[in-house]
């Protein structure tokens, strides 16, 4: 029984996420992947390790050692570069000084290699190819052993493909047992007669602040030349999550809190989205999230008349009276056209600064 960890995307030095995930976060989350890898036989990387600028950096250092460290354990390291890696890079260093077992570089002469564990044995294939035909051109080398392809390539739709992307149902008349794949950063098996052809793993760290929810790394099991289970493990340490309120439904701050609180996690970068009436101020979203990570909050929301009303009340001005008067007159239920007078008004005051 042969067991492989497969990775793809992790994505060292892209500031997309940032500040929420930063380079730091990627840090404690590889720590963890490679702790998993030190349980597996082969750990493999679907591309898009790092980021070409990351070269000659602490960063890129960690890199080096984290992987040298397991090889040197005895860990087979597959690895196979994609676009981050290779964006403006003319000259393969910086991609062939990652420690591996076998790096595949765009060369056809190079695209196989064959690892024995006892008596079973993985032929490993890779280049970075992003075509369905070159992809059919890669044929097993013998009829032993289970023949795995890794390749950092985008997976279309069946009807809707572009110039480089592979059709999905192209998978299922391709010649090798498996394909490890990276690219897409949210997790993807394909099935073909009840046997898995291939899969994404996704990102295990959010790059793009849409990247919510948990991230994974897969392993994978092989026995008898064939998949025995494939299984998700969640990694990341820190995790996008984004919650819609629609201001209109909220009549207290207990159900505001309801809402909010399983979100209110230091593991947790919040984005929280309002909309509709407003009837609270949106500091109490921040009172309640106050272990979050991070807390962005997109306001689509009008505040209520009734809550502009009592924002002012109290004040000892006339502004104070005109609210305090309006407030005894209007009802939680006001129509849109005195909601929007009330708007243009309190806007009015908020921005005058002459003299009466």
């Amino acid at each position: 029984m042969i067991s492989i960890l497969l990775m793809s995307d992790i994505h060292f030095g892209v500031d997309t996420a940032a500040p929420y995930i930063d380079d730091s976060i990627r840090q404690m989350t590889f720590n963890k992947i490679c702790m998993l890898a030190r349980q597996h036989t082969m750990f493999i990387i679907a591309g898009d390790l790092f980021h070409a600028h990351v070269i000659d950096t602490p960063v890129f250092s960690f890199i080096i050692n984290s992987l040298q460290a397991l090889l040197d354990e005895g860990v087979k390291i597959i690895y196979v570069p994609g676009d981050a890696e290779l964006a403006n890079n003319d000259h393969p260093d910086r991609v062939l000084a990652i420690p591996s077992t076998v790096t595949f570089y765009d060369n056809r002469d190079d695209y196989h290699t064959l690892l024995e564990f006892g008596g079973e044995v993985i032929h490993c294939y890779g280049s970075k190819l992003l075509i369905a035909d070159q992809l059919h051109d890669i044929v097993k080398e013998g009829s032993d052993g289970f023949h795995i392809g890794v390749f950092h390539v985008d997976m279309g739709d069946d009807n809707n493909t572009n110039y480089g992307m592979i059709p999905v149902k192209s998978l299922k008349s391709m010649p090798l047992d498996f394909y490890a794949l990276g690219h897409h950063h949210n997790f993807s098996m394909y099935k073909f007669k009840n046997r898995i052809v291939g899969a994404y793993p996704g990102s295990p760290e959010a790059v793009t602040p849409d990247e919510i929810g948990d991230r994974y790394v897969l392993s994978i099991t092989v026995d008898n030349n064939e998949i025995h289970q494939i299984k998700r493990i969640t990694v990341n340490s820190v995790k996008m999550e984004a919650v819609t309120i629609q201001c209109d439904t909220v009549h207290s701050q207990d159900e505001l809190s309801t809402i909010l609180q399983r979100y209110n996690k230091s593991n947790i970068v919040l984005q929280c989205t309002l909309e509709g009436m407003r009837s609270f101020d949106t500091t109490v979203i921040s009172a309640l999230c106050n272990k979050c990570a991070e807390l962005v909050i997109n306001d689509h929301s009008k505040p209520s008349s009734q809550f502009i009303c009592n924002r002012y009340k109290q004040e000892l001005s006339l502004r104070g009276y005109f609210y305090s008067e309006l407030h005894t007159k209007i009802t939680n239920e006001s129509p849109p056209y005195l909601q929007e007078i009330i708007d243009d008004i309190e806007n009015m005051c908020s921005s005058f600064k002459g003299e009466l």
